[in-house]
């Protein structure tokens, strides 16, 4: 009984250690991001990596796709297989951000709790690379959404749903209600902000990231749920509001630098960290798996796929010659009986 006791206190202990340790360094983040002086942007700075470029770039395609091809591709989804749909419900569920959220937000609590424990200097270094990385993917799925969620609130359009009774170009603003907040679309926002931060983290993933985005989009066309305007500007409102992000990161030395020719990139510190992850994994042994043994004089002992040279008395009697061959690396011929 006592000792159960005494395992419930040092549960109990290490809880309140932890929880202590995570409020400690959220604040101490938070503190360090806005006490930190921001550096001004570059002068060469990337046109499609400005914010409101994306933004007045996608505005400008929405306006123009809602003005000419909205209710076509509307009418003629509505007519897709029930098959078709399902998969596209599938596909659309991704877009609430859910998974990225939940993973980036473990990956966040073990990257803080970790200097809790007697870790050397580079592993706390480690941590808090990896800390900073989730934590601006989550802020950038998670403010992508909001941004979306309270713009197509706002503006207040239709539904494809009511295509029958409003019309492709209905509007009530600050309607606040489901069936009037259409646009922009916020799985849209929500997909191209996941797609975009993660193509930032991860740059050699970029091919992978960015298609399944653009699926994602287009899935909530296929359910009826968007217009084609809406899905469009969602994705351009979630790129841009990653991008400022990024920006702000770079601007702090955190994460993020820029390029000489103005363009963002992983900071040198996050992928030396990457680097040393990599070889370490390399070096890392095997369970189960038997060591090498170390080599000897002779490779055929330490390599057994490797057949020792056997040496067989010439029949000439000229061995000693052949054995100078050897030495000098002179071509040999087989010794054939005569």
């Amino acid at each position: 009984m006592q000792a159960w006791q005494r395992k419930q206190e040092v549960m109990k202990e290490a809880l309140e250690h932890s929880a202590k340790t995570c409020r400690r360094r959220l604040i101490g983040g938070v503190r360090c991001f806005f006490n930190t002086p921001a550096i001004a942007p570059p002068e060469n700075r990337a046109f499609l990596e400005r914010p409101i470029t994306i933004i007045a770039v996608f505005l400008a395609l929405s306006l123009l796709v809602m003005a000419t091809s909205d209710y076509p591709l509307g009418v003629w989804m509505k007519s897709f297989p029930e098959q078709l749909r399902g998969m596209a419900k599938w596909i659309s569920s991704l877009g609430t951000g859910l998974l990225v959220l939940s993973f980036s937000g473990t990956l966040l609590m073990f990257a803080i709790l970790a200097p809790a424990y007697k870790l050397r200097k580079s592993m706390r270094t480690g941590a808090d690379l990896i800390a900073t990385a989730a934590v601006f993917v989550f802020l950038a799925v998670a403010g992508g959404g909001i941004v979306a969620s309270l713009a197509k609130n706002i503006i207040g359009r239709a539904r494809p749903e009511l295509l029958q009774t409003n019309g492709a170009f209905y509007f009530r603003p600050l309607a606040l209600h489901a069936d009037f907040a259409s646009f922009p679309s916020g799985h849209s926002a929500t997909a191209g902000a996941m797609a975009m931060s993660l193509a930032l983290v991860f740059p050699r993933l970029r091919p992978i990231f960015m298609p399944v985005g653009v699926l994602i989009c287009l899935s909530r066309q296929w359910v009826g749920a968007h217009w084609a305007s809406d899905t469009l500007m969602g994705w351009g409102v979630g790129v841009a509001f990653t991008l400022w992000l990024a920006h702000a990161f770079a601007r702090r030395h955190l994460l993020f630098a820029y390029d000489s020719d103005g363009r963002l990139r992983l900071g040198e510190q996050y992928k030396a960290i990457l680097a040393v992850r990599r070889a370490l994994i390399r070096r890392m042994p095997l369970v189960g798996k038997k060591p090498i043994p170390a080599a000897k004089t002779c490779p055929s002992q330490s390599h057994p796929h490797i057949k020792p040279l056997k040496f067989s008395p010439d029949p000439k009697g000229d061995s000693s010659a052949r054995l100078a061959d050897l030495q000098t690396g002179a071509p040999q011929m087989p010794a054939f009986p005569m």
